[in-house]
C-alpha cells in the first residue's frame, strides 16, 4: 500500500462514516476500523518526526553555543596577535612593512581620558545628569590642545589598525 498522508486517510473515515456508499455495514465497520489504524500508525510517525527535530533542534542549539565559544576563542586570538605586532614593534623599534596585500600598522590613538583623581578635577570639568559626572569629552579636547587639568593625564596608547574585527551576529 501506498504511504498516504493524514488528510487522505481522514477524508476516507468521513466518507465511510458518513454511510453514502453501497457496502455492507460490517465490511463498511473493518473497513473504518484498517483506516483508523492506518490513522494512528500516522500519527506515531508524526509523533517520532516531532521528537526526532526536536532532538535536532537540540543538536543545533549545542553546535551553536560550541561556534560561539569557537568564535571567542579567535576573536581573544586576534587580540594576542595584535598584541603581538604591537609589542614586536616596541621592542624591535620598528614598524610592520606596509605593503599592497599587507595593510597592517601601528598608530597611536586619538587619545583618552586617564584620569588619576576625580576629586582634583576643577568643578567646570563636571556636568551634572542625574549625578555629578565627569565631561571627559571637554577635558580631552582641553589636554590635546595642551592645558594642564589636575587630577588628568592626556592617555594614548597604540592600536592596530588594517585588521577588522569580524562582527558576531548573537541572534544565530
Amino acid at each position: 500500500m501506498a504511504k498516504r498522508k493524514m488528510h487522505e486517510i481522514s477524508t476516507d473515515i468521513m466518507k465511510l462514516q458518513m454511510g453514502l456508499d453501497m457496502i455492507d455495514p460490517k465490511e463498511r465497520e473493518l473497513k473504518i476500523q484498517d483506516l483508523f489504524e492506518e490513522l494512528y500508525d500516522k500519527e506515531d510517525g508524526i509523533y517520532w518526526l516531532f521528537n526526532d527535530n526536536e532532538r535536532k533542534i537540540d543538536m543545533i542549539i549545542g553546535h551553536i553555543d560550541k561556534c560561539r565559544k569557537i568564535m571567542k576563542s579567535l576573536s581573544k586570538d586576534n587580540d594576542q596577535i595584535k598584541l603581538l605586532v604591537i609589542s614586536t614593534n616596541e621592542s624591535l623599534d620598528t614598524i610592520p612593512k606596509h605593503s599592497v596585500f599587507n595593510p597592517v600598522s601601528i598608530r597611536e590613538s586619538n587619545g583618552s581620558v586617564d584620569i588619576i583623581d576625580s576629586n582634583d578635577i576643577p568643578q567646570e570639568y563636571w556636568i551634572e545628569v542625574v549625578t555629578k559626572k565627569l565631561d571627559k569629552k571637554r577635558i580631552l579636547k582641553e589636554l590635546k590642545a595642551g592645558k594642564t587639568i589636575p587630577g588628568a593625564n592626556l592617555k594614548t596608547k597604540p592600536f592596530v589598525s588594517g585588521l577588522k574585527e569580524r562582527k558576531t551576529n548573537e541572534n544565530i
